[in-house]
């Protein structure tokens, strides 16, 4: 069954789940949104909470989804509420 995000049946290979965290404004959901949806704008409002994008490639004939979490730059986002989702890298 498809629907306009992709095919529902499709396998996935992999899944990576990335977290973005970093001080207040300095480009974290800039970055999530370019890789996600392929947009930039200089206008953006700041995050509130945590908003998360996927994107689903094709590497090597592996299907790879990335779960990509953007954090508000707030310090009680940074590490807290995450639990067992792995920590990439810090902006």
């Amino acid at each position: 069954m498809a629907n306009l995000h992709g095919d529902f049946s499709q396998k996935i290979d992999y899944v990576f789940k990335v977290v973005l965290i970093g001080d207040s404004a300095v480009g974290k959901s800039q970055l999530l949104a370019r890789f996600s949806r392929n947009e930039f704008s200089l206008d953006s409002k700041a995050t509130i909470g945590v908003e998360f994008q996927t994107r689903t490639l094709t590497i090597d004939h592996k299907t790879v989804k990335a779960q990509i979490w953007d954090t508000a730059g707030q310090e009680r986002y940074q590490l807290s509420n995450f639990g067992s989702i792995c920590l990439v890298g810090y902006l």
